[in-house]
């Protein structure tokens, strides 16, 4: 009685063990199952749409403009010189009396040089001291005024002009009377210039075309605008070297 009471706690703590071990054997099978399994695949991340090319801005083209219309000839005349443009347009338009100002600044743009710079003396009486403006070939004389003398529109000549180069840069000078630079003086009075005489000192012939033009005048008699005459200086071996834009005077 004794034995069977003291066996029968062994018994019951052999099944409790049997039991536990059960246990840790499925534990331990479905640890071994779990890391043999094959690791899941990471998911793959949702697509995504692409983004498109910026599509190029085309780059704008400019209108070419007109181009700037050029000086392409200088043409003499009585009461002044114009300066013709390529396109047949005015650039310029130079009365004797005008102010030099723009004349100057339309021959530099013209001829494409600054001019050199000089004085040519007066007489201290009649005439006066005149700026000179050469564009090498193409002389400018313009009046200087000085306080207390005449005003300039009292002058008989506040400008005046010197042609010594049939071109300037490339820019034609025509002349009256089919004068052009190197002409014999035959040539010269073959178009029939109103008078010559020599000028010794200079070993000179001058010829004059046209003594009969004089200042212009209003109804009322003042002067409009002035009109010159037209000198033609030859020198032996040299032909024409000289045309002059000046009012003719028998004194």
């Amino acid at each position: 009685m004794t034995t069977a009471t003291s066996r029968r706690p062994l018994i019951v703590l052999s099944i409790v063990a049997g039991a536990l071990l059960v246990v840790a054997a499925v534990v331990v099978f479905l640890l071994t199952q779990r890391d043999g399994a094959p690791a899941a695949a990471p998911s793959s991340p949702a697509p995504t749409s692409a983004t498109p090319a910026p599509t190029p801005t085309p780059t704008p083209t400019t209108t070419p403009t007109d181009a700037a219309p050029l000086a392409a000839e200088i043409v003499m005349a009585a009461t002044g010189f114009t300066i013709v443009a390529d396109d047949g347009s005015t650039l310029l338009e130079f009365r004797w009396r005008d102010e030099v100002g723009p004349a100057v600044a339309a021959l530099t743009e013209a001829f494409g040089m600054e001019p050199g710079l000089g004085v040519y003396p007066g007489d201290g009486n009649h005439f006066p001291d005149y700026t000179i403006y050469d564009w090498a070939g193409f002389t400018l004389y313009d009046m200087i005024f000085v306080d207390g003398n005449k005003p300039r529109d009292e002058y008989s000549i506040p400008t005046w002009v010197s042609i010594r180069a049939n071109e300037v840069q490339t820019v034609p000078i025509t002349s009256e009377f089919g004068l052009a630079i190197g002409s014999p003086a035959d040539a010269v009075r073959s178009n029939g210039p109103d008078d010559e005489w020599p000028m010794p000192e200079h070993g000179e012939l001058r010829f004059v075309f046209d003594i009969d033009r004089t200042d212009v005048l209003s109804p009322e008699g003042t002067v409009q605008d002035l009109s010159y005459s037209v000198f033609a200086d030859t020198a032996e071996g040299l032909g024409l070297v000289d045309i002059l834009y000046r009012p003719y005077s028998g004194l």
